[in-house]
C-alpha cells in the first residue's frame, strides 16, 4: 500500500460507518461508564486548570460538588494510576479487523482498509514510544484526543500540553472502579480501538494536508468528529479544549 496517497474513497467509507446507529459503533468500546468519566472529569479538570465556570456535567461527581476544588486537591500520577491504565497486550484482539470489516464493502477493500487502521494505531506507537503511553489506556486516551484537536484545529498541540493531559488521564483513570475491574482483554481491546480510530483520521488528515488536498482535509475532519460523538459521546471542540 502506498501511504503517500490515502484513496478519498475510503474516508467516504468511513463517513459512512458514522451514520450507523450507535451500537455499531459502540461495539468497539468495551464500557461506555469507562469513556464518559474520563472525558467529563478531564473536562472539569481542564475547566478548574483554567479557572473558568465548571460545566454542569461536573455536578455529578463529588469531587467537584462543593465547587472547584483547589490545585492542590488534584491527584498526582501515583503507581495505582500507572496499574490502573498499564496492561499486557492479549493477542487475538480483533478490534482492528472489526473497523475494517465495517469499512470496507468487500474482501479487497477489508484488506486494504485494515492496513490503513493498522497503520494508524502504528502512527501512535511509533510517535509516543518511550514516553509510558504505549500499552496504556491513557496514552491511547490521550492520543484520541490530541489527534481529534489537531484535525479538528488545525493545529498540533505542545509537547507539555499534550504530557499533561496524559498525567491527568492516568489520574483519572486510577479512580475508575470500572477500569479497574477490566481484563487484559478489554483494555486491549479499548486500546487498540481508541489508536486506530485516532489515528485513521490523522492519517487522512496528514495526506490531504500534504497532497494539498482540501476535501482530503475535510473528510478528515468530520471523520475526527464523527469519532469523537460516536465513541465518546462528546463534541470535537471539547476535547480540544483540554489542551
Amino acid at each position: 500500500m502506498n501511504q503517500r496517497s490515502v484513496p478519498t474513497a475510503f474516508a467516504a467509507a468511513a463517513l459512512t460507518l458514522l451514520a450507523a446507529p450507535a451500537a455499531q459503533a459502540q461495539q468497539w468500546l468495551v464500557n461506555s461508564v469507562i469513556q464518559n468519566q474520563i472525558v467529563e472529569t478531564a473536562i472539569c479538570d481542564s475547566a478548574v486548570k483554567k479557572h473558568e465556570k465548571l460545566p454542569d456535567i461536573c455536578a455529578k461527581y463529588p469531587k467537584y460538588a462543593a465547587g472547584a476544588p483547589t490545585q492542590n486537591a488534584a491527584p498526582a500520577t501515583s503507581r495505582a494510576a500507572a496499574a490502573s491504565a498499564k496492561f499486557s497486550p492479549v493477542a487475538g484482539d480483533d478490534s482492528l479487523q472489526k473497523i475494517a470489516d465495517s469499512l470496507g464493502g468487500d474482501a479487497q477493500e477489508r484488506q486494504q482498509m485494515l492496513q490503513l487502521v493498522t497503520a494508524g494505531k502504528q502512527l501512535f506507537e511509533q510517535k509516543y514510544a518511550g514516553k509510558g503511553w504505549t500499552d496504556n489506556v491513557a496514552g491511547a486516551f490521550a492520543f484520541f484526543i490530541v489527534a481529534t484537536s489537531t484535525v479538528y484545529t488545525d493545529k498540533e498541540p505542545s509537547a507539555a500540553a499534550q504530557d499533561n493531559l496524559f498525567v491527568a488521564l492516568e489520574s483519572t483513570l486510577a479512580q475508575s472502579p470500572d477500569l479497574a475491574k477490566a481484563s487484559a482483554r478489554e483494555k486491549t481491546a479499548l486500546y487498540n480501538s481508541l489508536a486506530a480510530c485516532a489515528g485513521l483520521s490523522l492519517l487522512f488528515y496528514i495526506d490531504g494536508k500534504q497532497q494539498g488536498n482540501a476535501a482530503e482535509v475535510g473528510k478528515a475532519r468530520e471523520m475526527a468528529a464523527g469519532f469523537s460523538r460516536k465513541l465518546l459521546n462528546t463534541e470535537p471542540q471539547a476535547l480540544a479544549a483540554m489542551l
